[in-house]
């Protein structure tokens, strides 16, 4: 490629043109469902390790009191608000990824949104605006997430398969699409989007270092990149400059991060139809999207035939490299049980195996050390590398050796939650509904349902601050 020619003016343009009226049908509805499921892992995330204390972080650092912090009532500042809750959505592992790209769009994007839409239209309490004050409707708001979501999966798509695996996608990309999302809230035009781009470039970040030391970093990250993008389409919004020349640049965004590679066609073309949006698939496992393969795979050799899990002599996943990089070690319980499950192959067959698919509280720190059964099977599962091509979490493969010497296996192509195969009307319920009982709270049926039907009629809504104030 040679990206002394190309820049993403047009993804810019389209940013900021794109009415929801030119975006497809099937488009705003694929982003109300991947919003409605993203609330749902708020909900999760209350409870989790961690949420304490970046909340009462949050709360002690004070400022602007425009956003509120979901479940909680709490006002703080916008940037801290979009931290705060990306935080809580990602602490479950539960939000939805592109597998391709292996970038968690809703994570970074719905909750810099959220913080944008209540800080343009709810004065803080000495009745301070950061911006002209109006009301965004929901449809508004969606068609605002489905562009920052496009905008996140098209730049993962340009450079995922020469991106060191070192580095984190969503925290990258994240940005730029939240950026791309709040901009358009906040009206900018496109020299104003430009910038906030190029605002966006100046804080992009993240290794997979805590990831490999199973630290809470992991998750708090994603936040970052929420902050960043609120941060981004207001400081643009004041008429300050960025870079512009972010990747045609000499210090842009190929020549820092992929050796000057890259497919330039993904964002070259603009939004397009949207298809990179229409590609993420939901999470019906609450660990990392390379398990689910291994997950589909172990409960597909179960329905093949009947055994005891202690006949198991030995079993194999095989996996491609990004998921062979993030899952592939042996079993290992350190300093965060939790973080070493969810991100290991070899305790998602084990589990699977013995009790079925994972839900959250098979995550607990609790059960992960206390599960011995669990950790003896997993000692017998190994990972090993195939399908060097594919940058994605599929295809994978798990085989298995009976004591007897009967070996049975599976192959994964599509995995459970993606567009091939995708969560029913009711599954989607029912995981909005675990995710309400794993929050701090005890909610009712008539309450969660009532939650579950005010995500689901979004596009409906008036005012998305209004909205907030009945979740």
């Amino acid at each position: 490629m040679n990206s002394s020619v190309f820049e993403v003016d047009r993804l810019v343009a389209e940013s900021v043109s794109r009415s929801f009226v030119d975006i497809p049908e099937r488009v705003m509805h694929k982003a109300r469902g991947l919003f409605v499921d993203t609330i749902g892992c708020l909900w999760a995330g209350t409870s989790a390790e961690g949420i304490p204390e970046v909340r009462e972080t949050m709360l002690l650092w004070g400022g602007t009191r425009h956003a509120t912090v979901l479940g909680f009532g709490d006002r703080i500042s916008a940037p801290n608000a979009a931290l705060l809750h990306g935080v809580m959505i990602h602490a479950r592992d539960f939000d939805d990824t592109h597998d391709t790209a292996v970038n968690h769009g809703c994570v970074v994007v719905v909750p810099a949104l959220l913080a944008t839409a209540e800080a343009v239209n709810r004065p803080d309490p000495t009745g301070h605006m950061p911006v002209s004050r109006r009301k965004i409707s929901g449809t508004e708001f969606i068609a605002a997430l489905a562009v920052g979501l496009e905008v996140a999966n098209r730049f993962g798509m340009a450079f995922i398969h020469y991106l060191h695996p070192g580095w984190l996608p969503t925290t990258l990309w994240g940005a730029f699409g939240a950026a791309a999302a709040c901009g358009r809230l906040l009206g900018l035009d496109e020299a104003g989007m430009r910038n906030a781009f190029g605002f966006a470039y100046a804080q992009i970040h993240a290794n997979r270092q805590a990831l490999a030391d199973a630290r809470l970093a992991k998750r708090i990250q994603v936040g970052f990149s929420g902050s960043a993008g609120v941060q981004s389409s207001f400081l643009a919004a004041r008429g300050l400059t960025a870079a512009r020349h972010i990747i045609s640049g000499a210090f842009g965004v190929p020549q820092l991060y992929t050796s000057g590679r890259m497919d330039p066609g993904y964002v070259e073309t603009g939004l397009g139809n949207f298809e990179q949006t229409l590609r993420i698939s939901v999470k019906p496992y609450p660990c990392c999207r390379c398990t689910h393969p291994v997950i589909d795979a172990a409960l597909e050799i179960k329905r093949k035939k009947t055994f005891d899990p202690s006949e198991i002599e030995s079993a194999t996943a095989y996996l491609p490299p990004q998921s062979m990089a993030q899952i592939g070690s042996p079993f290992v319980i350190r300093d965060n049980p939790t973080v070493d499950a969810q991100f290991s192959a070899a305790y998602a067959a084990a589990h699977t195996f013995l009790y079925g698919a994972p839900g959250i509280s098979d995550f607990s720190p609790e059960h992960v050390r206390e599960r011995a059964e669990v950790k003896e099977l997993a000692s017998r599962i190994s990972s090993v590398e195939f399908e060097k091509d594919s940058s994605a979490v599929i295809p994978a493969e798990l085989h298995v050796t009976l004591r007897g010497g009967e070996t049975l296996s599976a192959r994964i192509e599509a995995a459970t939650g993606s567009p091939e195969r995708p969560l029913s009307h009711e599954q989607e319920a029912l995981k909005f509904f675990d995710c309400l009982d794993a929050s701090s709270w005890n909610f009712s049926l008539m309450e969660k349902e009532r939650k579950l039907e005010l995500c689901r009629s979004v596009l409906e809504k008036d005012d998305i601050v209004d909205f907030v104030d009945k979740l």
